[in-house]
């Protein structure tokens, strides 16, 4: 099972340990440079696997993602009421076993308890991330067939996911 948890100051340094995989750092960056833009509109959210047990509920961190506020005051295809979904991952030490996924269906749940203000969640994602845009459209995403070309590794397909 999946918990999503916005980061605080006190689990900051557990968001620092994650760790990026190789190639997908050209992507998504290190966890020190998502790290830098997290605050005031950009919301930090950690992803815990919880494993239950007959003791009780272990938790692992095991991902992290941004939600951006602002999104639609640098991105002119976003509107006032959309949320972005930026820097997503999951650390390379827990991928493969089926989280991502996981994430994908606790998510808009997660967006609409705490940001019933916003009507769809968008994201980018690079053309050549053929896997992360597969999870997402497996997910509900709706592609917008349209691209944005201000991305840091090149041109990338805008993605939305309505929140009903």
């Amino acid at each position: 099972m999946i918990r999503l948890e916005k980061m605080t100051a006190s689990t900051r340094s557990l968001a620092e340990a994650l760790e990026v995989a190789p190639e997908q750092l050209r992507f998504v960056g290190t966890m020190e440079e998502i790290l830098a833009t997290a605050g005031g509109a950009i919301v930090p959210v950690l992803v815990w696997e919880q494993t239950a047990f007959d003791t009780g509920i272990n938790e692992v961190l095991v991902g992290f993602f941004l939600l951006d506020k602002d999104y639609s005051c640098e991105h002119e295809f976003a509107r006032v009421t959309d949320l972005g979904f930026r820097a997503f991952l999951i650390d390379v030490r827990h991928q493969g076993k089926g989280l991502g996924k996981a994430v994908m269906q606790a998510l808009p749940e997660f967006v609409k308890v705490r940001y019933p203000q916003f009507r769809q969640l968008v994201l980018t994602v690079n053309v050549n991330n053929s896997p992360a845009r597969a999870l997402y459209l497996k997910n509900g995403f709706i592609d917008s067939e349209r691209h944005y070309l201000g991305g840091s590794a090149g041109p990338q397909h805008i993605l939305y996911l309505p929140l009903g």
